[in-house]
């Protein structure tokens, strides 16, 4: 019983952290494609409500391409999430993406809990802290990044759950739109040796200071790297 109460205390001190965002906020992005302006990009704070008696923040994200790239590859993807209001860990996720002639609608609810999570009218197995990509961009931002170092977590993608190991490096300097910022960097890597699908990488730049902002998250894919850098803070 001791070593129960022990743990209990220890998982909730992990995720009990201050949260550095409020309803309203929203992130504006210019995404850019191997150089080329591609896209204007958003992630915003929408409301708070209750699913399944628990507590979550609704969060969307959008990206709309733009210019040339909405004729030539059109973009217009809505990843809907509903995170726990104390950890940040994925309650329900929606994708909507619509990417050129690829087209996909998925509907993701977790039980952390019971450790299991319905992807669309299947069941998979997940562990207690399994995330989608999207809720890492909220997920770290109320964690102690350096302490992931080398540490492995679980993310649900394409229906499929990919074990990973974080790189982590600190004190890099990054300049976007909105400013320039000391980041510590998390890099996801595979732990079984294989690639991302396309040959996928991920890097994601957040601001060294209390509120831990996203500023600038880079996929590195089979034709080329996709580019989102803030460009404005709206409170």
């Amino acid at each position: 019983m001791k070593k129960i109460i022990i743990l209990y205390f220890s998982f909730s001190f992990l995720f009990c952290q201050n949260i550095p965002f409020q309803i309203g906020e929203k992130l504006l992005f210019d995404a850019s494609f191997s150089g080329l302006n591609a896209a204007n990009a958003s992630l915003e704070v929408i409301e708070k409500l209750k699913i399944n008696n628990k507590n979550v923040y609704h969060i969307k994200f959008i990206a709309q391409s733009k210019g040339a790239i909405n004729y030539l590859f059109p973009i217009s993807d809505e990843i809907d999430l509903w995170l726990d209001e104390e950890t940040l860990l994925p309650v329900r996720i929606h994708e909507n993406i619509n990417e050129g002639n690829y087209k996909r609608f998925r509907i993701v609810n977790f039980n952390h809990q019971n450790n299991y999570a319905i992807v669309n009218n299947d069941s998979i197995k997940i562990d207690h802290t399994t995330q989608s990509p999207y809720s890492l961009f909220y997920f770290f931002r109320i964690q102690n990044i350096m302490d992931y170092f080398h540490k492995d977590i679980t993310l649900i993608q394409n229906g499929k759950i990919i074990n990973l190991r974080l790189d982590i490096n600190k004190n890099e300097k990054i300049v976007v739109p909105s400013g320039t910022y000391t980041c510590l960097t998390i890099s996801p890597k595979r732990t079984d040796n294989k690639q991302f699908k396309n040959k996928a990488e991920m890097e994601i730049f957040f601001s060294n200071d209390e509120n831990q902002y996203p500023v600038k998250i880079r996929l590195s894919l089979k034709v080329g790297s996709l580019i989102l850098k803030l460009r404005e803070i709206i409170n």
